[in-house]
């Protein structure tokens, strides 16, 4: 595993070009809707003092005259929002799957990356769409029972701390499924650009393949993530420590923000590189898991 992880560190900065072309998609994503908002605001709010009463927090009151008074204006900025989730997800099965193709086949070049994308991305639609429907009923299964009976059991139960230690107890577990359906869904991929598997056959093997080694695939996930989380803090701490008081340190911050979504993205390339180094070695070390076999 630790040979997996170094492989899987040394992927990311070797994909720079993808990261950074990820990057920019991305951002060209948002920046529609960004602007888009910025106009509703500004036409809306304009310059009065209203959107300060939100800052501090949540106030049911507030939000309420809030939306009664500019939610002619919010009100379609929602509706467009629907479609623009429509085609992030879109984009992301296509993206994800031009950065898993270039990682497995070790062709970290932007041909490759559209090419690679537009290639995988009739199966890749299907796998997510499986998974998101796996993922509908995990939660289903997890989390809303106890979100129908919430009010139940906080007047049944002797003590909140026993509701919200269930609640973070079913979180834990709904966080757990989550893994294994990300992880699973990335061995499926790489089982289809590997090995030439069909959708179903992919999934089978990510699902099954996933479930016997998932606290390794896990523990991939986790590390990355970790390091993920770890700068996050350190821009928490340090914007903490000086704030943006300047225009000079906004200008810093803000670089500083988008150097945190670099990471973010690296830190996705390294948990895809990670786990599909995983399963493919696993592959060669334990035949018996081969597509024949199976």
């Amino acid at each position: 595993m630790k040979n997996n992880l170094r492989i899987a560190f040394i992927s990311g900065f070797r994909h720079w070009r993808i990261v950074l072309l990820v990057y920019l998609l991305q951002l060209l994503l948002a920046i529609p809707l960004a602007m888009q908002v910025w106009h509703v605001l500004e036409a809306s709010i304009g310059s009065s003092l209203e959107i300060n009463k939100l800052l501090p927090g949540y106030d049911h009151t507030v939000i309420s005259d809030f939306l009664k008074v500019h939610g002619g204006s919010i009100t379609p900025l929602i509706g467009q929002l629907r479609w623009a989730l429509v085609v992030w997800a879109l984009a992301s099965v296509f993206i994800n799957g031009g950065v898993l193709a270039t990682l497995v086949k070790k062709t970290p070049t932007w041909l490759a990356f559209w090419t690679e994308g537009a290639t995988y991305f009739g199966k890749f639609l299907k796998i997510a769409v499986v998974f998101f429907v796996l993922f509908l009923i995990w939660t289903g299964a997890t989390l809303l029972p106890f979100l129908a009976n919430l009010q139940m059991n906080l007047e049944s139960m002797a003590s909140e701390k026993t509701v919200l230690g269930y609640a973070f107890v079913l979180l834990v577990g709904w966080f757990i499924g989550l893994i294994y359906l990300n992880n699973s869904a990335i061995i499926a991929k790489t089982a289809i650009i590997e090995e030439g598997m069909s959708t179903f056959q992919g999934i089978k093997k990510g699902l099954i393949f996933n479930f016997r080694h998932f606290f390794k695939t896990a523990g991939i996930f986790l590390i990355f993530s970790a390091l993920q989380l770890l700068s996050l803090a350190l821009y928490w701490w340090l914007e903490g420590k000086s704030g943006m008081v300047t225009a000079g340190l906004v200008v810093v911050f803000f670089l500083v923000q988008q150097g945190l979504v670099l990471v973010r993205v690296m830190g996705r390339v390294m948990v895809m590189a990670g786990i599909s180094i995983f399963y493919t070695t696993g592959q060669t070390v334990n035949p018996i898991n081969s597509p024949q076999q199976t």
